[in-house]
C-alpha cells in the first residue's frame, strides 16, 4: 500500500481519467483504486472484503491483493487487468450473462450481515419521497427530469419492491458490457467500486440498459440485443427489470455534488445524460412490453 501510494502521490502512476468521483491508477501490474473520502467507509471496506472472500478463484475476478486506508481514503489494489473493453457491449451478453450466474452461485451459504445489503435501489425503497426530495434540489434548470421524475419513481419502486426476495447475491454495482475486457481469449470484469450484495437482480437490471442500447451515449435499446440478453437471463420479468435498473440513472444529490466540486462540467454533462436517459424512457419500455407481450 505505501509503494503504491508514493507512486501516486509522485506522478509515477498512470492514471485513468473518468466521469466519476473515485480514481484509478495503474502501477506496473497493478491496478489502484482510490475511493473518494465521502465514498469511503469502514462499511465499504467490509463488503469488498466479503466480496473478494466469495469470488476468489472465479475466472474473470480480479482478486484484492491490499486494502486500506491513505489518510480519509479507502484504498484498493488488484491485478491490472490487460486489454480493452468492447465499444459495443451488444457482443458481450454472453459473457456478460455467464458473469451475473457466477455472482449468483458464489453467494451460497454466506453469511451477510444485513447492514452489508443494499444496492442502488435500496434509498428509493426506504423512502421514495424523502430521496426525491434531495435529489430536486441540484436539478437545477432540468425542469424536464424534474417532472419525469415525479411521474416515474413510484412505479419504479413497485417494481424494485416487486422483484425484492429474501436471498442475497453477490452485487458487481457496475456491470455491463465496458467494464468486461478481454485478452488473449480472457474475460476480466473490472471497478468492483460499488461491490457488495442485493437482494434484487440489480447487475442485470442496469446491464441490460448500458449493455443492449445501440450506442454510448444513447438510451435507445436495440430489441434485438434485448432479445439475446433476456434469453441469456431468463426468468424475469422484462419490463419490472428495465423499471428497477431506471432507478440506477436517478441523480442523487451526493453524487451530483461531489462531481460538481470535482468539475462543475462535470456534473452538468451527467445531469444531460441521465436527463437523455429519461427522455427516452417511454417508448423503450413500450417496446419492452411489446416484446414481452
Amino acid at each position: 500500500m505505501a509503494r503504491v501510494m508514493a507512486a501516486v502521490a509522485g506522478g509515477d502512476a498512470e492514471r485513468f481519467d473518468g466521469r466519476g468521483v473515485n480514481a484509478s491508477y495503474r502501477v506496473g501490474p497493478l491496478s489502484v483504486k482510490v475511493h473518494h473520502p465521502a465514498m469511503s467507509s469502514g462499511l465499504t471496506g467490509d463488503r469488498i472484503r466479503l466480496v473478494d472472500s466469495a469470488l476468489r478463484g472465479a475466472p474473470w475476478y480480479p482478486p484484492v491483493l491490499d486494502l486500506g486506508w491513505h489518510g480519509l481514503a479507502l484504498v484498493v489494489v488488484r491485478p491490472f487487468a490487460e486489454g480493452r473493453p468492447a465499444d459495443d457491449g451488444r457482443r458481450h451478453v454472453g459473457a456478460l450473462a455467464g458473469v451475473l450466474a457466477g455472482l449468483s452461485e458464489r453467494a451460497d451459504g454466506l453469511d451477510v450481515a444485513e447492514e452489508l445489503i443494499a444496492d442502488y435501489a435500496s434509498p428509493w425503497l426506504a423512502d421514495t419521497d424523502r430521496e426525491l426530495a434531495q435529489t430536486l434540489t441540484v436539478l437545477g434548470e432540468h425542469t424536464a427530469l424534474a417532472e419525469a421524475l415525479r411521474a416515474r419513481l413510484p412505479g419504479l419502486a413497485a417494481a424494485a419492491s416487486r422483484l425484492s426476495g429474501v436471498d442475497a447475491s453477490v452485487h458487481h454495482g457496475d456491470l455491463h458490457g465496458r467494464n468486461l475486457v478481454f485478452a488473449a481469449g480472457r474475460c476480466t470484469v473490472i471497478d468492483w467500486d460499488e461491490t457488495g450484495f442485493s437482494r434484487r437482480p440489480a447487475d442485470a437490471a442496469k446491464a441490460m440498459w448500458l449493455s443492449c442500447r445501440r450506442a454510448r451515449g444513447d438510451f435507445e435499446l436495440d430489441h434485438l440485443a434485448v432479445q439475446r440478453f433476456l434469453r441469456a437471463v431468463p426468468g424475469v420479468d422484462a419490463v419490472d427489470l428495465a423499471r428497477l435498473g431506471a432507478l440506477w440513472f436517478v441523480p442523487s444529490r451526493q453524487h451530483v455534488t461531489l462531481l460538481g466540486q470535482r468539475d462543475a462540467s462535470l456534473a452538468l454533462w451527467y445531469l444531460g445524460w441521465v436527463s437523455r436517459f429519461w427522455s427516452r424512457l417511454g417508448r423503450n419500455l413500450d417496446m419492452l412490453s411489446e416484446l414481452a407481450g
